[in-house]
């Protein structure tokens, strides 16, 4: 079986739409990202595809949509992906160690060294919306997606080969 790592970018922007205070352009673009990103869980979801869930991504998404939306929303998301069957959570145990070498050769912020370290370590495609991050997992080896360079049309061709570059 496949295996992917989600950031929470991902996460984050598939449950929030983004605000109406965003300038036009940027908005539109936002609401396009959220689009695509519901639409690849829902494809991950439909092609069984393990997706692998760093533990700092729940405490990252739980932080977020707590603080851009509430805590209800924030704790149903969670238990979310805690359940749902195709998701795996990861804990830091298993790849603490690469998360240290990543930061120390990328200067990357310690969630994003522990996501790609998850996606070094597993031999999974990392995908994000983060473009710093894509830049620093692209300097480790790792593949990568980010989700604004996709097309809805890509997302919905996808049968998880989602074919990117280290």
């Amino acid at each position: 079986m496949e295996e992917v790592v989600l950031d929470s970018s991902v996460i984050v922007k598939a449950i929030l739409k983004p605000y109406n205070l965003l300038s036009d352009r940027i908005y539109k673009r936002e609401l396009e990202t959220h689009r695509k990103a519901r639409l690849l869980i829902k494809k991950l979801k439909m092609q069984l595809v393990r997706v692998l869930i760093p533990y700092p991504v729940l405490v990252e998404v739980a932080a977020v949509i707590t603080r851009l939306s509430n805590r209800e929303l924030a704790e149903k998301v969670i238990d979310s992906l805690l359940t749902t069957k195709n998701y795996v959570i990861v804990y830091e145990e298993e790849y603490r160690d690469k998360a240290l070498e990543v930061a120390l050769r990328t200067g990357s912020s310690g969630f994003d060294a522990y996501i790609i370290a998850l996606s070094q370590t597993r031999n999974a495609l990392l995908i994000t919306d983060d473009e710093p991050m894509s830049r620093h997992a692209k300097e480790m080896g790792v593949s990568v997606v980010l989700l604004r360079n996709l097309s809805l049309e890509d997302i919905n061709r996808l049968s998880l080969n989602l074919n990117s570059s280290p």
